[in-house]
């Protein structure tokens, strides 16, 4: 799980509805978020290792069973330590035992991604120089005192996000489902009004997770592609974004420093439900932890042309991010760098009938890696991410005069590591599909996805998933390295503030790596959910966005 930020544009007309920083992080709470295991244990002995983020938070994790530490270490990425799967993935015998929200485990929620449109993604400040759409009427009861805060200075955030997630007949315990609600409450102090300071703004937003249900859902599905998008979520407050932005030379220069997370700028999701299309590899590999976890980090964006952008961003990553609320002054565990860059190009309905989002990112964790099979150490990992989005075709040929046309976009991401033996084992993991917006005029804020997912392991990772699947006692393990899935998924405005976005998927060659200590062979099958996003300030008229 920004600014628009955390935010997400729905669509594309000036009566967008966006999603906080923290919904949207709470949205894209996809990565692993366990606690960690002993940085030296072998592979085979990780088991047996007692979890070090209990030793530094208030919250505990269980123990593994044998090989289970490595299902439940997403910050194993982080931390290079044992194998670092699915932090939801609990072992079988913890969830059934009513342990498994002891587990550590997140899905990404990247922040910046939300339901970001073929328009919408990238024009705010943490997109491209192109202009944000012109704010639409406020309404709302306290649209006078909305009004008066942003002429003063201040634009306020205050939303919330009802997530529902279901599991009928996918991966290894069937029937269970995970509800969890955000509250995202902050906003943006525009220091130019305030005290006169040009082109500085400072962003700050807080997370409130105040009802959750069964945690450890993701474990319990246990793979990469159905079981990722289950948020672990063991505090009830985090700290999301706390920066000092500071723009120059006519806006082209853009420089953050602060507490923050890394989603928030690099590799924007370009499907339809940003939460449903976030890689584990840049969660784990990368170390860029799950949206609604702020580390300190800084970035500077230089834009060549109001299209065209590069930026270079610096972040700590801590292992421990499930059990940390984001007010730490250091880590209460050793940690690592996450170093990113990336170019970028987009535009807009404003300046292109026919919008378009691409971006090449490269990424380095200096964190030391464990082979999952061989348990070798190396210094450091790196890999990429290019995704891209293009409106293909209109109805009405490209009209001017239309802001929220009836449209037809393709999209598609990739992102690969360059490291075969990463503590995460994954090698690779992409989406592509189609996304249909505004399908009914009477219904201009709409969009409608079908997209292919697939994810693909690493040689070291599939030999690892083979060995435990027998010292767990099974027959064998033989599901394939590469596990794909077919999603349907939609936004719907219910409202001008309130969105809903279900999602089904169905998935084939469904693996255990959320999970490698499961005996049997993971069902394909179904998977849903649901996320009601209710933006409370603009319902109640504080913003016009």
């Amino acid at each position: 799980m920004t600014s628009n930020r955390f935010g997400i544009f729905f669509r594309r007309s000036p009566g967008v509805l966006r999603l906080s920083a923290i919904a949207l992080a709470a949205m894209l709470a996809s990565g692993t978020a366990a606690a960690q295991a002993e940085p030296d244990a072998p592979a085979a002995t990780r088991a047996t290792q007692p979890v070090d983020a209990t030793k530094n938070a208030s919250t505990g994790a269980a123990q593994k069973a044998a090989g289970a530490t490595q299902a439940n270490t997403p910050a194993t990425h982080a931390s290079s330590v044992t194998h670092p799967t699915d932090a939801t993935s609990a072992p079988v015998s913890l969830a059934q035992s009513g342990e498994a929200d002891k587990q550590a485990s997140t899905d990404r929620p990247t922040v910046q991604q939300g339901i970001p449109s073929t328009d919408q993604l990238g024009v705010s400040h943490v997109g491209n120089a192109a202009p944000e759409p012109a704010e639409s009427p406020r309404q709302g009861i306290l649209s006078g005192l909305g009004t008066t805060l942003n002429n003063w200075g201040f634009t306020p955030v205050f939303n919330l996000v009802q997530m529902y997630l279901t599991n009928p007949s996918v991966g290894q315990q069937t029937g269970n489902h995970e509800a969890l609600t955000f509250i995202s409450v902050g906003g943006d102090f525009d220091l130019q009004k305030i005290a006169g300071f040009d082109g500085a703004t400072i962003h700050f937003q807080q997370l409130f997770v105040p009802f959750t249900t069964n945690l450890g859902w993701g474990s319990q599905v246990g793979d990469v592609l159905a079981g990722q998008p289950g948020p672990y979520v063991p505090k009830v407050s985090h700290l999301t974004v706390f920066t000092w932005e500071q723009k120059a030379f006519h806006d082209k220069l853009d420089v953050e420093v602060g507490k923050s997370n890394p989603g928030l700028y690099f590799a924007a999701p370009v499907c339809n439900q940003g939460f449903g299309c976030q890689s584990a590899i840049l969660q784990d590999n990368a170390g860029m932890s799950p949206p609604i976890y702020a580390n300190w980090g800084a970035r500077v964006r230089y834009n060549l042309t109001p299209a065209l952008s590069v930026q270079a961003g610096v972040w700590r990553s801590n292992p421990a991010f499930p059990f940390t609320n984001g007010w730490e002054w250091t880590d209460s565990v050793p940690d690592s760098n996450t170093w990113l860059a990336n170019i970028v190009y987009r535009t807009t309905y404003q300046t292109d009938p026919y919008p378009k989002s691409y971006e090449l990112m490269f990424y380095h964790n200096t964190a030391t890696q464990t082979d999952p099979f061989t348990s070798a150490k190396h210094n450091g990992t790196s890999g990429m991410y290019v995704g891209g989005r293009q409106v293909v075709y209109r109805p009405d040929g490209g009209q001017s005069s239309v802001s929220d046309p009836t449209a037809l976009s393709v999209f598609g991401s990739l992102t690969t590591s360059f490291d075969g033996h990463a503590s995460t084992g994954l090698a690779m993991t992409g989406i592509t599909g189609l996304i249909l917006e505004a399908p009914f005029r009477s219904r201009p804020h709409d969009s409608y996805s079908l997209n292919f997912n697939w994810a693909t392991l690493t040689s070291s990772e599939q030999q690892f998933l083979q060995q435990q699947n027998l010292a767990a006692g099974g027959t064998g393990y033989t599901v394939g390295r590469t596990q794909l899935g077919l999603k349907l998924d939609g936004n719907i405005a219910v409202t001008r503030s309130i969105i809903l976005s279900p999602y089904v998927m169905r998935t084939w060659h469904t693996n255990t790596w959320g999970n490698p200590t499961y005996s049997a062979t993971p069902k394909n099958g179904y998977v849903a959910g649901i996320l009601a996003s209710i933006f409370i300030d603009k319902m109640l008229g504080l913003t016009d966005h």
